[in-house]
């Protein structure tokens, strides 16, 4: 009487299964089509930075899914902001793990320094430049989340802004050469 191989034919009752295939090995090219969302940064103050003083900077991005379709099968993946590279136009930059909030969530004042800012020392116009990374994970059907090796990086929208100096009409120096005055 001849038996079914495992795996192959028909088998009888009884013969042993093999499990499930295993899931293929799935890379970041494999998830290609899968687009993260960009984040999109401002600025406090909006569009302008008082030369010598802080300007805080924010990214607006959240972890978030994007469904599709997977070595033809159902499946989503998900996507982690992990760090955020701020190259301020002026020659320095910051890579940084976390995204920044605006003044009034952290609590603070107008052009009090923040984990995300930045001073300018020259006036001029400047682009600043984002890129995030992002780890990304997947899975099938509702199935359990599997981590993806390395992070892919979207840019962000750019940012163009004036950096100046500042009187303000309840001193008689500039916040620059008096950050701790009245009105600074």
């Amino acid at each position: 009487m001849r038996r079914g191989l495992r795996g192959v034919g028909p088998g009888k009752p009884g013969d042993p299964v093999d499990p499930a295939p295993a899931t293929p090995s799935i890379t970041l090219s494999d998830i290609a089509f899968f687009r993260p969302q960009a984040a999109v940064q401002y600025m406090q103050p909006d569009g302008w930075m008082v030369v010598g003083l802080p300007t805080n900077f924010v990214a607006v991005i959240d972890r978030h899914v994007v469904a599709g379709t997977l070595l033809g099968a159902p499946a989503e993946v998900r996507f982690t902001p992990v760090a955020y590279r701020w190259r301020y136009g002026d020659g320095d930059a910051a890579r940084l793990t976390t995204p920044g909030a605006s003044w009034q969530a952290l609590g603070l004042g107008e052009f009090d320094a923040t984990p995300t800012s930045h001073v300018y020392r020259a006036s001029g116009t400047y682009v600043i430049e984002l890129d995030v990374e992002y780890t990304a994970e997947y899975r099938f059907a509702g199935g359990a989340w599997r981590g993806l090796q390395g992070v892919i990086v979207l840019p962000a929208n750019d940012l163009v802004a004036t950096a100046g100096g500042a009187v303000t009409v309840l001193v008689d120096r500039d916040c620059a050469s008096a950050p701790a005055g009245p009105g600074c």
